[in-house]
This record gives C-alpha cells, sequence and structure tokens, in this order.
C-alpha cells in the first residue's frame, strides 16, 4: 500500500488497469487514482492520453470495429494492433507522487515506443512541475534532520531513527528515549521513510479505524506488518499507533 496525505487528509495512491479489446487490436491502460481512507471516494490522478488516442485512430480507421464484452477475449492471433501504457511509482514525497510511464504500440507494419516522468500533486489531484517539489523544503523533509549516519525525528519523549544500509538497500528503522536506549524495529523499503504521526496535530476520531483497515486489507502471507505501542496509560486513553510496515 502507498500511502500520502495531503490537506489533512489520508489516501491510498494506487495503479489500475483498464482493457479495451476489439476482434483485431487490444488496448491496455494503466491510470493512477487516489483514494480517500475515510470516504472511499476515488479519484483519477493521471492517464496516458496516447492509448485513447491510438485508439481513436484506430476507430477513424476501421469504422466497423466493434467493442468486445469485457468477459470476451479476443484472439490473440488475430490481434494486429496492440497498444500498451504501464505506469510504475517511484516514490511519494510529502503529498507529491513521483511516476514513471512506457507507452508502446506494435503492428506488423510497426513499433513504437515512448517513456515519460512526472510529478503528481494527490491533494490538488493534477500533475505538477519539478519546480513545486523544489520548492516546498517542508515536505521534502518531513521534519527530519541528518545525524551522521542517520535521519532522525523527534516527538514526545522519544526519536524515531533510520539507517539506510547499502547492502540490503532498506532503512533500518529504531527507537531512542532520552537517555539514549535505542530499539531496533526493522526495514523498510524506502531510502527515506516517511513518517505520518497521528497526535500532533491529533487526526479526527474517523481517521484511525480508517488506517487500520487499510493496513489490514494491504497485508498478504509474503508481508508482516508491526505495531509500536505506548504501554503506558495518559489519564483516560491509551496510545496504540500503526507506525510503518516492515519487510
Amino acid at each position: 500500500m502507498i500511502l500520502t496525505r495531503a490537506g489533512g487528509r489520508f489516501y491510498e495512491v494506487f495503479v489500475s488497469e483498464t482493457t479495451r479489446s476489439y476482434q483485431d487490436a487490444v488496448f491496455s491502460a494503466e491510470p493512477i487514482y487516489r483514494r480517500d481512507l475515510v470516504t472511499g471516494d476515488t479519484t483519477l490522478l493521471w492517464e496516458d492520453p496516447k492509448i485513447k488516442s491510438w485508439e481513436k485512430i484506430y476507430l477513424a480507421r476501421n469504422p466497423s470495429a466493434q467493442l468486445l464484452d469485457p468477459d470476451e477475449d479476443s484472439d490473440d492471433a488475430a490481434v494486429a494492433l496492440s497498444a500498451t501504457g504501464e505506469a510504475d511509482i517511484i516514490g511519494v514525497v510529502g503529498p507529491y507522487v513521483l511516476y514513471s510511464h512506457r507507452s508502446t504500440i506494435e503492428s506488423s507494419e510497426m513499433e513504437q515506443g515512448d517513456t515519460t516522468r512526472g510529478i503528481l500533486d494527490v491533494g490538488l489531484a493534477k500533475p505538477v512541475g519539478v519546480t513545486s517539489l523544489v520548492s516546498d523544503s517542508a515536505t521534502i523533509s518531513g521534519g527530519a534532520v541528518r545525524e551522521g549516519d542517520l535521519t532522525r525525528w523527534r516527538h514526545h519523549g522519544y526519536d524515531v531513527l533510520a539507517r539506510f544500509d547499502t547492502t540490503r538497500r532498506q532503512s533500518e528503522m529504531m527507537l531512542r528515549d532520552s537517555r539514549h536506549h535505542v530499539w531496533k524495529l526493522g526495514y523498510v523499503n524506502a531510502r527515506l521513510p516517511r513518517i505520518f504521526w497521528l497526535d500532533e496535530p491529533r487526526v479526527d476520531a474517523r481517521i484511525r479505524p480508517a488506517l487500520v483497515q487499510a493496513f489490514e486489507g494491504a497485508l498478504s502471507d509474503e508481508e508482516m506488518s508491526q505495531l509500536v505501542a505506548n504501554p503506558r496509560v495518559e489519564k483516560r486513553r491509551r496510545v496504540s499507533t500503526p507506525v510503518a510496515r516492515l519487510q
């Protein structure tokens, strides 16, 4: 699961897949969406215009072509034209999503490919230029500071530390208290992990169960999630916060 926060709301960012098949042509695309964890509303962030453009050209040249039912497979041997778009999310920096996209069109007479990269503003749900990301220094740092080979996030009475392991190509995550005792948490697949504080400022009461449900839904047999809990009962409440998925 790719999680980000924009405008005080939590979103899951994901790549979907659409396929439109004709008797002798197939057009496949991978648009990028955001899903609001609380409302469940899904919004399109970006899709490759080339795939739709290629399909329009095909239909103009083949006005009798009929769109097949999604459950009806086209004969691969009879497909004369194939257009494919593949999207990859490279990383997330604050409310910005960095993506890469490859588009390819093939026929017996030609083959054409193109690769693009871009940045999406999740809150605005639209592409932005690199200057938007570079000018937002607070977003890039995420509140972290460098201490030698460590990245540190300071919170109430403890620090969260990250050290990038060049051998594993992962970041080791640790907790350090005010007496400099250190507890190892595990590893995350990121050079600079992101941390979402749920108590600074305190999130809406609807967000916590939505986050828990999203993390539980993202679990699989190949992945392991760990929870870090505060054992102290602070007045009338107990803190138990999901902080990361560790692999």
